[in-house]
């Protein structure tokens, strides 16, 4: 009973990560049309998130000490996340932010593939269904078989940046519940992976930009600490959390609820189209995640189930 109960709690934890992730472009574009650029908007996002995290921590009581093997582990997640996220802001410059984010949700394909390459998950004919239909979603949201890709991605670069994306965050997925730091409070984890992602990132606004820039307005300070807030503090913590009680998999494929959030702001406040190609697109990858969801839950086991059959 306490496993079903805690499997229910991961799918609610994991499905509230992904549709508050899939807030970014709500609050990020117009940070970006202010004039920042996606370094120091990443830079702005992991202070206020920092801060938020810190704030609860010292709540908390909790302890920072760090040993220095967990240091490195969670130094490498930084990095790819680091890369993540500037790879989806980058996107951005090459088509809309509803078909971006909904790219970079090719990374439940990736977790399968992953998994199954690395770590002999079975790879069954229902997942390989899944990723063709994943594929062909992804083929009709890009826009490629249309005249015009005025509504769709405008280079192939927009794709490489989205599926890079993509396949980091995938890895994240993966090597996270697989580490000895998988066992520390989730807030303390999420703390330092964006601590260190956030020192990565000064350090390379300070050799391309020369200095931080200030904020411009009030406006731009709002959708910065919002953005540091929802899509980054509460979207992450609830991932880790999730990971701790079901599968990096079944994680991933609830991430369904990102691309609909992401969608959903697209074509609310930014007015971005939507086309009968996208709206097919985004019909074959929201399938195949219900598919995954439907045919991977049954057969694999949290984390922590993982690591007390290996005890055993």
């Amino acid at each position: 009973m306490k496993q079903l109960n805690d499997t229910h709690k991961g799918i609610f934890e994991a499905a509230l990560s992904s549709a508050s992730f899939g807030l970014i472009p709500l609050f990020t574009l117009p940070v970006l049309q202010a004039g920042l650029s996606i370094p120091s908007t990443l830079v702005y996002r992991f202070v206020f998130a920092c801060l938020f995290m810190l704030g609860i921590l010292a709540w908390q009581h909790q302890s920072l000490h760090l040993n220095f093997g967990d240091a490195l582990r969670i130094a490498f997640l930084s990095v790819l996340y680091d890369i993540s996220a500037i790879s989806l802001f980058k996107g951005y410059a090459y088509m809309p932010s509803g078909v971006a984010t909904t790219l970079l949700f090719s990374y439940p394909v990736w977790t399968v593939l992953i998994e199954w390459s690395f770590f002999r998950v079975p790879l069954r004919l229902f997942s390989i269904t899944a990723v063709v239909m994943a594929v062909v979603g992804v083929y009709f949201l890009s826009g490629a078989d249309s005249a015009s890709h005025s509504h769709g991605i405008s280079s192939v670069i927009g794709i490489i940046w989205e599926m890079l994306a993509g396949l980091s965050y995938a890895v994240y997925m993966v090597v996270f519940p697989r580490m000895r730091i998988s066992k520390m409070p989730s807030i303390k984890t999420t703390f330092y992976v964006f601590f260190f992602a956030l020192l990565m990132l000064v350090a390379y606004v300070s050799f391309t930009e020369g200095a931080l820039p200030a904020i411009p307005s009030v406006k731009t300070l709002v959708c910065l600490l919002l953005l540091g807030l929802l899509p980054t503090t509460m979207s992450n913590i609830c991932v880790i959390m999730a990971l701790k009680k079901i599968s990096a998999t079944m994680v991933s494929v609830l991430g369904a609820f990102e691309p609909l959030t992401a969608m959903s702001v697209g074509i609310l406040v930014f007015g971005e189209p939507l086309t009968i190609n996208v709206g097919v697109g985004f019909l074959l990858v929201i399938a195949a995640v219900i598919l995954l969801i439907l045919t991977s839950g049954k057969a694999e086991t949290s984390p922590k189930a993982k690591v007390k059959a290996r005890k055993k």
